[in-house]
């Protein structure tokens, strides 16, 4: 890590020095010609006149602004492209040794049609875009993900992958923040995903390395979801309804009017996304001299929902922005199971016991909450100096997470039976104060101060079933009062430079923890104080004929939350126990990423190649708990895990009518256990591929075939089996594009099957989970009064099964 390092800094020093070299350079800024708002991901072409080709391309930055470095003299003009936008080119121009400079001044993009993103598009739209320190998904370029959630669109992302039961993972961790324009998502990781409808997506951003400027939790970085805003005057609106075949359904609205220097929006969402699969496991414990067996097989269902309404309003001054933002809503996550059991005992080899039994679980956690956001930005010049700050405040209520579990026997009696509640009041509170000044004119400081804590508190009980007297009875001793607290506060500073062809940034960030859990279980209070740097490294290099690399480091952590370190036990069905670990630790990562990107013409490849080795992994462990076949899960640090790899995207123009997306993935992973039980090394070669065809059938008809194949992997305990499915959709618009509507298929074939092993000297268990059906899913968009989206850049659905944990 030094020498990647002390390489950097090498670097960056050659970059300051050779400032004062006279060069020849070409600036300019690109804007939306109706609201004068800055475009930041237009493809900028230098086109030679003498040579009659493109000989180097760029992107804007966040304000529009773009430059060429160190151009040989010649004659030139510049060509601009954007999706939905009259391609633009300037006059030609010639750098001289006596004017070896050019300002191309602001180019104004006019927009080809009005409508809302997923229906103004009549070529298709690039599916993923790079730049230095984030890649962005084009949310309207995935069909199948009409009618779905952020989850559906990032399914195409090399190496993000679905588990069984709807989790995301990205290069093997789920590991990673949810944030929604910049700001905390109401809840955590999958959930966060699955709680946004598709339809109020523009776009996406993944930052695998984050710079010191972002969070340092998520050993896999960040998921930025940026929701899709009205930018055009006067009023106008839009509405989505989906519903599927599992019974899942939503509707969403926006409305929205921009009248001068004044915007105002009110919009809501009711989503109900269910997923239903057919379970089976087999499980052998051994516990003391007993072995249990037993085979569990039956319907699991869960259900993602999510009641909310927002609204907020904005001034844009010349120099000053001011907003307003507010949320409020319900949601949740129910699942619920009946399954079918036989099992049987023995001791050496002898059978004592023999069971025919039928479980029925049930799990909700939900929450109210009421969030809001008050920002303000302030632009000193055109040159990029600026200061920003915002206030985040995020209360859940009424939070509450129920288990229940219920054996019966052959006759349908309740033979054993557990009740749990854990209420919850939960608060969430965010401060920033960033400042960016530039020092030269491709050269710039950025400094900030965010301070953010998270609170719960509340309380857990649990009743048990008395086959004696019929009846439930409280456990006093598991019941458990809980406080729980973090707060963080954060300083960093990065400073960037381009030269020519060249662009770095170097940033540092310190952040001082202080987490508190406070439990009336004996021994399980904990306190946590620690100040930490996580450092950040960024470079690039745009080649000619349209190359670029970049490298990128990063340092990040992942602290465990609060149902990591729950010290009391809870129960997923009557044979699969949870309870949290108080003592876990955090996790350390180091993340290396090296990208190639190019194109030619209307297509592009690009190739990353990635590392990441993490000390004190957190993982989920099971164990044997009790001779009647029970299973204990807890979190453990069970040591080190190393992934190294490479992601290669690709986007082909076939014809006028056909478009082909190519996403894949191969890393190596490996992982070192540091646990004397519950576990050994483990080490697999990984590998997914998705293959996207899209059709244009006609003028207002599209059609969409996907093929997905994901590879294996292992874990800690085991490993889980390759799967593949294949999908399709069809979209067609009516009214001059004013209403869309969206078929989807999700795994035609009925393909997909997920098989997971758990392999240790005390436990054996290995589960099988396929969906229900194929689910067809139908979308309808209406959009009026020219509702559109601001151009700018702040997977399909592996969610087939349910029932993973298990």
């Amino acid at each position: 890590m030094l020498k990647f390092f002390s390489f950097a800094m090498l670097f960056i020093s050659l970059g300051f020095s050779a400032i004062a070299v006279p060069a020849s350079h070409i600036t300019g800024k690109i804007v939306d010609a109706a609201s004068k708002k800055a475009i930041d991901f237009a493809d900028v072409m230098l086109y030679s006149v003498s040579k009659d080709k493109v000989i180097a391309q760029t992107l804007p930055d966040a304000e529009g602004k773009f430059s060429f470095q160190d151009i040989p003299l010649d004659e030139y003009n510049i060509v601009v492209k954007l999706v939905g936008y009259d391609i633009y080119s300037t006059p030609a121009f010639r750098l001289t040794s006596t004017s070896p400079t050019h300002t191309s001044g602001t180019i104004e993009l006019k927009q080809l049609e009005v409508g809302i993103a997923e229906v103004e598009v009549v070529a298709q739209k690039k599916q993923i875009i790079y730049k230095l320190d984030k890649r962005v998904i084009e949310a309207s370029s995935n069909m199948l993900a009409a009618g779905g959630s952020a989850v559906d669109i990032l399914e195409n992302t090399p190496s993000i992958r679905v588990d069984a039961e709807g989790e995301v993972t990205f290069r093997g961790s789920s590991g990673f923040l949810v944030y929604v324009d910049g700001k905390p998502s109401v809840f955590s990781g999958t959930q966060a995903l699955e709680q946004i409808p598709s339809s109020q997506i523009d776009n996406i951003e993944i930052i695998t390395t984050p710079s010191a400027r972002h969070d340092t939790q998520g050993d896999v970085g960040i998921i930025n979801i940026i929701t899709k805003k009205h930018f055009e005057h006067g009023l106008s609106g839009v509405i989505n309804m989906m519903g599927s075949t599992a019974l899942s359904n939503g509707v969403d609205f926006m409305i929205s009017q921009q009248k001068k220097q004044h915007r105002w929006y009110i919009g809501g969402n009711m989503s109900h996304r269910i997923r239903e699969s057919d379970f089976e496991q087999e499980k052998t414990t051994i516990v003391n001299d007993t072995t249990t067996t037993s085979h569990s097989k039956g319907p699991r269902h869960s259900n993602n929902y999510n009641y909310a309404g927002k609204a907020g309003w904005s001034l844009s001054l010349p120099r000053t922005t001011y907003s307003v933002d507010f949320e409020v809503g319900y949601g949740g996550r129910s699942r619920w199971g009946d399954l079918d059991y036989t099992d049987e005992r023995s001791t050496l080899g002898n059978t004592f016991e023999k069971g025919l039994y039928n479980s029925r679980d049930e799990y909700d956690l939900h929450e109210t909450y009421e969030q809001g956001t008050v920002a303000f930005d302030h632009k000193f010049n055109d040159k990029g100096h600026a200061i920003s700050a915002s206030f985040y405040l995020k209360y859940g209520g009424n939070a509450l997470e129920y288990f229940q579990s219920d054996l019966y026997n052959a006759k349908h009696e309740r033979q054993q039976g557990h009740r749990a509640w854990e209420d919850e009041h939960r608060w969430t509170v965010r401060g920033n104060l960033d400042y960016v000044l530039p020092y030269c004119k491709t050269g710039r400081l950025e400094a900030g101060y965010q301070y953010f804590s998270y609170l719960e508190d509340g309380d857990y009980s649990m009743q048990f079933w008395n086959p004696d007297t019929q009846d439930f009875y409280w456990r006093d001793d598991i019941y458990n009062t809980f406080y729980f607290q973090r707060g963080i506060n954060s300083v960093y500073a990065i400073l960037a430079q381009s030269y020519r062809s060249f662009e770095a940034q170097i940033g540092v960030r310190g952040e001082h923890t202080h987490r508190v859990l406070n439990s009336s279980v004996p021994d399980a209070s904990t306190e946590f104080n620690r100040f930490e740097f996580f450092p950040s490294v960024h470079v690039g290099y745009n080649f000619a004929h349209e190359n670029k690399v970049t490298a990128a480091y990063s340092r990040r952590t992942t602290r465990p939350d609060l149902f990591y370190m729950e010290p009391y036990i809870t129960y997923r069905d009557f044979y699969s126990a949870e309870i949290g670990n108080p003592n876990i630790r955090p996790e350390y990562i180091n993340s290396f990423e090296l990208n190639y990107k190019k194109n030619f013409g209307d297509n592009t490849i690009s190739a990353t190649v990635f590392h990441r080795n993490r000390k004190d992994k957190i993982e989920r462990l099971r164990v044997p708990y009790h001779t009647s076949g029970i299973t204990l899960d807890s979190m453990a640090n069970v040591g080190k895990d190393y992934s190294t790899g490479l992601e290669v995207s690709g986007m082909v123009n076939a014809t006028r009518w056909w478009n082909i997306n190519i996403n894949g993935s191969l890393y190596h992973y490996k992982v070192v256990n540091k646990l004397e039980l519950g576990g050994r090394n483990e080490k697999s070669t990984n590998y997914e591929i998705s293959w996207n065809n899209s059709f244009q059938a006609a003028k207002y008809t599209r059609i969409q075939l996907d093929g997905n194949f994901v590879g294996p992997s292992v874990t800690t305990q085991g490993k889980t089996n390759a799967f593949c499915y294949i999908n399709l959709a069809v979209r067609q618009q009516f009214f001059n594009r004013r209403l869309t509507g969206t078929l989807a298929f999700r795994d035609v074939f009925n393909m997909a099957r997920y098989t997971s092993n758990i392999t240790q000297y005390d436990l054996n268990s290995i589960t099988h989970i396929k969906p229900k059906y194929p689910v067809i899913t139908l979308t309808l968009s209406y959009t009026f009064n020219n509702f559109k989206t601001k151009a700018t850049q702040n997977r399909n659905d592996h969610d087939l099964f349910e029932g993973t944990n298990h």
